[in-house]
């Protein structure tokens, strides 16, 4: 979810959207490494819905800068985005819980303490359809699948730890 490493990006300052693709990268380039391509259409959406505005420079050789920032209400917008439901797809499930976590420091501690709830139950989930699927006694996996599924549990397990700590801090 683009739009909200972008509105985190910008939130003490407004940058071209080099010198954003430039501090997302440097924050976030861990789990995300977004092109151009794709945080230009982002910024855009975000403009549409009046959360960005942005103001067009020139330098004295007649070089042409657009700076983006923030509107007055932007808050309210992450908010949203933030609380959009995730994936049911787990691949994108894992991607965009990151993304919300990198940025959940701009949540209220009562907003906090609700996604990470939300995400408890739903890792929860997918650790039983992934047991589920390991104990189906009419499906069988050769040995590659089931080192995956395995691994996979293994992972949800992880992350059901992860979010546990975030519950502590």
């Amino acid at each position: 979810m683009i739009e909200l490493l972008i509105l985190y990006s910008l939130r003490n300052r407004e940058r071209t959207m080099y010198s954003l693709r430039s501090d997302i990268m440097e924050k976030f380039g861990y789990f995300t490494k977004p092109s151009i391509g794709t945080i230009h259409p982002a910024l855009k959406r975000l403009e549409e819905a009046s959360v960005v505005s942005n103001r067009t420079d020139y330098s004295q050789g007649g070089k042409k800068s657009t700076f983006w920032s923030l509107s007055m209400h932007w808050q309210k917008k992450f908010n949203d985005l933030f609380f959009t439901p995730l994936s049911e797809n787990p691949t994108q499930f894992f991607t965009e819980m990151q993304s919300r976590i990198a940025v959940m420091s701009l949540l209220d501690d009562d907003l906090k303490e609700t996604f990470i709830k939300d995400i408890q139950i739903r890792l929860e989930s997918f650790l039983l359809d992934l047991q589920n699927a390991l104990d189906d006694e009419y499906t069988s996996y050769d040995k590659y699948q089931l080192a995956l599924l395995k691994k996979n549990i293994a992972d949800v397990q992880n992350y059901k730890n992860f979010i546990t700590s975030l519950e502590t801090e």
